[in-house]
């Protein structure tokens, strides 16, 4: 089962990044390639088994699953139910731990899927780099500019 991982160091306390990332409906925040996101039903973020339905900024749905969150590990974890990638039974990740000496947080986002091995190598790019890791670059910049480390 292929695995693609991303992290990166960013300059505030774990639960002010976590006040930030934990929101289930907040992706447009944090990812350019997203264009809006929709809770269905009109139920909370933080229910487990809400859906949301985000769409893309070249017009492609994607539909996902709340299946764990956990406001005191810092984690959150979803399930693509539907969407236009290679792979299947996608399960992700994002935590957020402290970093004991500075005060500030090790954000990492990973997942574990099925796809073909010949796709492999395009997927993990397509997952750690385009999407995690340049989702994760813009929560470092938006905590770049205020230093608020314990």
């Amino acid at each position: 089962m292929p695995h693609s991982f991303a992290s990166t160091v960013v300059e505030a306390p774990p639960n002010v990044v976590w006040d930030y990332v934990k929101d289930f409906n907040g992706t447009p925040d944090y990812l350019a390639l997203v264009a809006g996101s929709l809770i269905t039903d009109e139920q909370p973020v933080d229910l487990l088994g809400c859906e949301r339905v985000i769409t893309l900024t070249d017009g492609r749905v994607v539909k996902e699953t709340l299946v764990a969150r956990d406001d005191i590990a810092h984690t959150l974890t979803y399930h693509l139910t539907e969407g236009p990638f290679p792979f299947s039974n996608y399960y992700s990740t994002m935590r957020v731990t402290l970093i004991s000496d500075t005060g500030g947080s090790f954000v990492d986002w990973s997942s574990t899927y099925d796809s073909d091995a010949a796709d492999a190598a395009a997927n993990d790019h397509l997952l750690a780099d385009q999407i995690y890791g340049a989702g994760l670059q813009r929560i470092k910049e938006r905590f770049s500019s205020t230093r608020t480390l314990n």
